[in-house]
């Protein structure tokens, strides 16, 4: 991620104007120097517009009060969440094509997907030209074998950015086939819908709905199915059928291009435990060097084993400050804080028995201390899962020790929680 100087120096660079006397944002400029892009652009196919999608906000960030109000409210639908890869849906006259959420670092563009979805490019959907829609491109198995196993997010993300035609030739041979969920219509045969409320844009969507299954396109393109009664109890269903959760959506609410929006609350399968800091890395970053950069968190599992789940980097500047030492000259994680014990949470542990979007919730400080013998979690059935599929089992952190970053190797003298 280019620093805002570097921006500036580039716009510089290529003669686009600056404003003067304000203060001026990364966006803007990334903005403009993505609207010179499009401006001196030379290749065969004209540019796509440059639509940012509506980014949902996290629930369990609200107030218990609210999420309940929320949950119960008839003013909010909500649907399920896909496991993949936002994709927006431009029906152009040259066929259909997507952009990701994600920019090129060169173009400043926002990444086209199309020529690694050839079935999807080639749908017959000309008759609802100059429409744009909003969804998620995923792969329906929960483990997919590319050149190794891997679960159905890394998967679809490898097969969106590798070659185009490794892409097709994988998909051709294995019937596994991207497909695509749509859940917002922001244009329709060039009409705006994103100032109408999102009740009113489901009904435009469920023209485009109908015309998908009177055509047979509904293997490759999916929509989501609006639940507007007992969400708590859908949540459950969706985790309980493997899936990864629900958007609350405001069906009063317009769509926000670009934003993150309290209209969207995504409310996704986590666990909650607790785990022991039992290493560190050096943070390199301009705004953390001097100091520690991600902490690694590890647990017991059911053969007593000490497993590492993975790093957490998201520490304030004031923690941060407090966990570092400098030893001869390097950052280092001051000896006490090995073996602390933190309240975490991840949505899913993946092929490396890692969890997805780990976080430290709390420090286990004071009343609310916690031995290292509870930092406990069974593996047995993650483990089944990949031994099932030919996936080989990480091995533990054997002689409870564990070196990051050719740093200093910490050592911790744990008793194991399996005996």
């Amino acid at each position: 991620m280019k620093k805002l100087s570097e921006l500036i120096s580039e716009c510089k660079e290529k003669g686009i104007s600056i404003p003067k006397g304000t203060k001026i944002s990364r966006g803007t400029l990334i903005s403009r120097l993505a609207n010179h892009h499009i401006e001196h652009d030379q290749s065969s196919l004209p540019p796509l517009e440059q639509v940012l999608p509506q980014l949902a906000k996290d629930i369990q960030d609200l107030p218990e009060k609210a999420k309940e109000e929320i949950l119960r409210s008839d003013r909010y639908a909500c649907g399920e969440k896909k496991n993949g890869i936002r994709g927006i849906l431009h029906i152009r006259p040259e066929g259909n094509r997507f952009t990701s959420r994600n920019r090129g670092a060169n173009t400043y563009l926002l990444n086209e997907l199309t020529e690694n979805v050839p079935h999807l490019k080639s749908l017959g959907l000309r008759e609802f030209e100059g429409s744009i829609f909003d969804g998620e491109l995923y792969l329906p198995s929960e483990i997919v074998k590319l050149d190794s196993f891997a679960h159905a997010l890394e998967a679809t993300s490898a097969l969106l950015h590798c070659s185009p035609e490794k892409a097709r030739e994988y998909q051709e041979s294995t019937g596994q086939r991207i497909r695509y969920h749509i859940f917002d219509a922001l244009r329709l045969n060039d009409q705006d819908l994103t100032t109408l409320s999102l009740k009113k844009r489901v009904r435009y969507l469920n023209e485009f709905r109908s015309f998908i299954k009177s055509s047979g396109y509904e293997e490759d393109i999916r929509f989501e199915e609006l639940i507007f009664q007992r969400k708590e109890e859908y949540f459950r269903k969706v985790i309980k059928a493997g899936g990864e959760g629900i958007v609350i959506k405001d069906l009063e609410a317009p769509y926000f291009l670009g934003a993150r929006s309290p209209s969207w609350l995504k409310l996704k399968r986590s666990n909650t435990l607790d785990a022991i800091i039992i290493g560190y890395d050096r943070g390199k970053e301009w705004d953390k060097k001097g100091l520690i950069g991600s902490v690694e968190l590890g647990i017991f599992d059911e053969n007593g084993d000490l497993r590492s789940i993975g790093r957490v980097s998201s520490l304030s500047l004031q923690k941060r400050l407090e966990m570092t030492e400098v030893a001869e000259g390097i950052p280092t994680l001051k000896k006490e804080h090995l073996g602390t014990v933190v309240e975490c949470r991840f949505q899913e542990l993946n092929k490396n028995l890692k969890g997805r979007h780990l976080q430290i919730l709390s420090f286990r400080e004071g009343q609310n201390a916690k031995p290292i013998s509870e930092c406990y979690l069974n593996l047995l059935n993650e483990k089944e899962k990949l031994t099932r599929v030919g996936i080989q089992i990480p091995d533990p952190v054997n002689e409870r020790l564990l070196q990051i970053g050719n740093l200093r190797t910490a050592s911790l003298d744990f008793t194991s929680a399996g005996n």
